[in-house]
């Protein structure tokens, strides 16, 4: 599902960009649904539903006035409905919704979490204190609010470097077997945010790597473009907060993609074109 469109400038993603080049893109939302599990306390006679990301808030007005200010400088922008309403109209309560795991927690990505009264929260190692404390106010981006997610259902994943909880998958060298079954990994992807993460969920017939913000332009992954930066009141800055974890991050993404062929498939949460030619397949259908 697309959780909300926003308008990105290509001079703050991309080098070099093109002057003046700017998209609409969607933030893209996933519901995967599991046979059956405990996990989190859920009930393992029925599905299991786990959303990963929720978008935007479905109303500009939900975010405090420095939020709303940045928003409007992604003009032209679209919120509504929210996640929440997608997924009612599809015929899926949220209530019903176990588990939400945030990318990370960048305003465009953590939604409405109130939507989901029942649904437990997690997120990557770090990424609670970055919400709760904020990264200085480097940019109009990096600003997060204390208790947006609910404090006694949220919970961090362990440290990557904790090995005795992850294992290196391919060329990742944490990743989280989240069902103990094979099914769906969580991908220690560092650069972007602290606590940044991707899901990589197996299908019948293939793999998908729901990337998050670990690239915002698919240039960036065929090697056309570099990760872009540019100069803010007290020097040079980057979307992402560690440029060089990021483009690390994405070589992986890279290698991944090769090792895989069409076995494997990368989505971004704000790639336009994809959205375009899958947006048929939206909830109630299917990837």
């Amino acid at each position: 599902m697309a959780g909300g469109f926003i308008t990105l400038d290509d001079k703050f993603f991309v080098h070099p960009a093109e002057p003046g080049a700017r998209r609409t893109v969607p933030s893209l939302t996933f519901l995967i649904t599991h046979p059956g599990s405990n996990i989190y306390g859920a009930d393992p006679s029925r599905p299991f539903q786990l959303m990963f990301d929720l978008g935007l808030r479905r109303a500009k007005e939900r975010y405090p006035e420095v939020l709303q200010k940045h928003i409007d400088g992604r003009a032209p922008h679209q919120l509504a409905p929210g996640v929440a309403k997608q997924l009612k109209d599809g015929g899926l309560d949220p209530s019903e919704v176990d588990l939400v795991m945030l990318s990370h927690v960048h305003y465009d990505h953590h939604g409405d979490p109130e939507d989901f009264p029942k649904a437990h929260f997690v997120v990557g190692h770090g990424a609670l204190h970055v919400l709760e404390h904020g990264l200085g106010g480097i940019a109009s981006h990096q600003h997060f609010v204390p208790g947006t997610l609910p404090a006694d259902r949220s919970s961090e994943l362990p440290n990557p470097s904790d090995q005795t909880k992850s294992k290196p998958l391919g060329p990742f060298p944490a990743a989280y077997d989240l069902f103990a079954d094979g099914s769906v990994y969580v991908i220690d992807t560092p650069g972007h945010l602290p606590g940044h993460i991707n899901l990589l969920c197996r299908t019948k017939t293939r793999w998908l790597m729901l990337c998050g913000d670990a690239f915002h332009d698919r240039r960036l992954l065929t090697g056309e473009k570099d990760i872009g930066t540019w100069e803010g009141p007290h020097g040079t800055l980057c979307i992402h907060l560690d440029k060089e974890g990021a483009a690390e991050s994405i070589r992986r993404l890279r290698e991944f993609q090769e090792m895989g062929g069409e076995a494997v498939e990368l989505i971004a949460a704000h790639e336009e074109v994809w959205w375009e030619e899958n947006k048929g397949k939206a909830f109630p259908a299917k990837l």
